[in-house]
């Protein structure tokens, strides 16, 4: 969030079905202005003697407690900036959060006097008493865009038909299995590489690949949100055991909670201090599981699942898995050490990481959108939007393992300054709050199931080619 003045400014960054969207209000003499980056437009200039009334809209989102979260762009609230105005296209846009919100509708307030009607009026209500038609969502267009996702959903259907097709599958499936295998190979690799490369202190480390055993240091450690542990960051997981009657038994996730950042974390050790950026880092961490058929949960997790409607009662078997990186605990990291102003930046990325980095960030849904041909724009949004919720469900806030560390930038420290990183030359990089030979074991364990997992996908594809061959005779 960037507040300032002179004009007064307010950008924000709001999760939407199609990834994370900036957005800025200002307020000048003249005219109130509004400025987004979502493709689906959403720019507009008011003069302030335009507008006839203002308030704010609000209206439940989805979700309630209890029920498995939904994707981070699904509030459990909903209230936008709503404008109406003389002869033109009335505003309604959404708000920031916290201090910002109440900061921009103050100024707005200020500025509308008697035109201003109140703030968290009912949707319905406050589009009748701002006499606001909505015509421009009328049944016939809503029904229009319903039919035209339909339409998208069934072709959707049909091309994954089509690619399922041994033509298409046999080469994926080689593909995706030799990737995973050599992944493992990588991994035992990086598991030799472990056993071979001598332990450094940081003071005296050699610019390179280096071993550094220290402990996590945090200027503000926060509590985990299970034990209280006082931690760099946690993470938390709630699942659920669901029985069907096709005797279709699994774990499935409902809830995601977490605390601190993950991209940059500080080792120290009798010698020194040296920052360690985690992106592209193979994390060995260890977690902790209770499962309300079999353990005590603390006082604390019990509050949390209170808090999210899945209480630990024994009335469902529940499942929390907590991790989290300690403070002033057992710190391992095999990298590269180098100097800050050898480390690419965001705009130095090769067009692999870039690819990567638009799937990642879900920056590809809004460039899909861009390019869709008018009226095009909003059924792919309604499209991915619902494969996302679909898909997504039980997500909640992601977790930090997921959120930070492969989207993030280099810190901000001297180019000059050392700083451990994956390195530019295919080194290993291990982080891992365990000693160094259950890291290794847990390296060696890991490779293992992905080299296996590989040699099964890559089974199942020959068998699938022979059952193919000899099958249609």
């Amino acid at each position: 969030m960037t507040i300032t003045t002179d004009p007064p400014r307010w950008t924000f960054t709001m999760p939407t079905p199609l990834g994370k969207t900036q957005s800025t209000y200002a307020i000048d003499d003249d005219a109130l202005r509004f400025e987004s980056e979502d493709p689906l437009g959403g720019s507009m200039t008011l003069g302030w003697s335009s507008i006839r009334h203002g308030g704010t809209a609000a209206m439940a989102g989805m979700g309630s407690r209890g029920a498995p979260d939904m994707p981070d762009w699904i509030p459990a609230q909903l209230e936008w900036l709503l404008l109406s105005r003389s002869g033109g296209e009335p505003l309604m846009r959404p708000l920031p959060q916290g201090a910002a919100r109440d900061a921009l509708v103050a100024a707005v307030r200020e500025r509308l006097g008697s035109r201003w009607l109140g703030e968290k009026l009912e949707l319905k209500d406050a589009q009748r008493r701002m006499d606001i038609q909505s015509g421009e969502w009328s049944t016939l267009k809503v029904v229009g865009i319903v039919v035209a996702v339909l339409a998208s959903l069934v072709l959707l259907i049909m091309a994954l038909g089509i690619l399922l097709h041994p033509v298409i599958m046999v080469p994926v499936g080689v593909a995706l299995g030799g990737w995973i295998f050599r992944k493992g190979l990588q991994g035992l690799r990086d598991g030799i590489a472990v056993a071979n490369t001598p332990n450094a202190k940081v003071a005296s480390a050699a610019v390179g690949l280096v071993e550094l055993h220290g402990r996590a240091v945090t200027a503000e450690p926060l509590q985990a949100a299970i034990t209280g542990r006082p931690c760099v960051w946690w993470d938390v997981t709630v699942s659920l055991w669901y029985e069907d009657s096709d005797r279709n038994h699994q774990w499935r996730q409902v809830a995601a909670r977490y605390g601190g950042r993950i991209d940059v974390i500080e080792l120290e050790d009798d010698t020194g201090r040296v920052p360690v950026w985690l992106k592209g880092a193979n994390r060995l961490l260890t977690s902790q599981s209770w499962r309300s058929s079999k353990s005590a949960l603390p006082a604390r997790g019990l509050a949390l699942l209170d808090e999210l409607g899945f209480p630990w009662n024994g009335s469902r078997d529940i499942m929390v898995t907590e991790e989290c990186l300690e403070a002033d605990a057992t710190l391992y990291v095999l990298g590269t050490l180098g100097e800050r102003r050898h480390v690419p930046g965001p705009g130095e990325m090769g067009l692999p990481e870039r690819l990567s980095r638009l799937l990642r960030t879900g920056e590809w849904k809004r460039r899909v959108v861009a390019a869709m041909p008018g009226p095009g724009k909003i059924v792919a949004a309604v499209l991915i939007g619902y494969l996302e919720m679909m898909f997504k469900i039980g997500t909640g806030t992601g977790g930090a393992r997921s959120e930070h560390a492969d989207d993030s930038s280099p810190p901000s420290i001297e180019p000059a300054a050392l700083l451990v990183w994956k390195g530019r030359e295919g080194r290993p990089f291990l982080v891992s709050n365990q000693p160094e030979s259950a890291a290794l074991a847990s390296l060696r364990r890991r490779s293992l199931w992905t080299c296996g997992l590989g040699a099964a996908l890559l089974s199942y594809v020959l068998y699938a080619v022979v059952d193919w061959l000899f099958g249609k005779r």
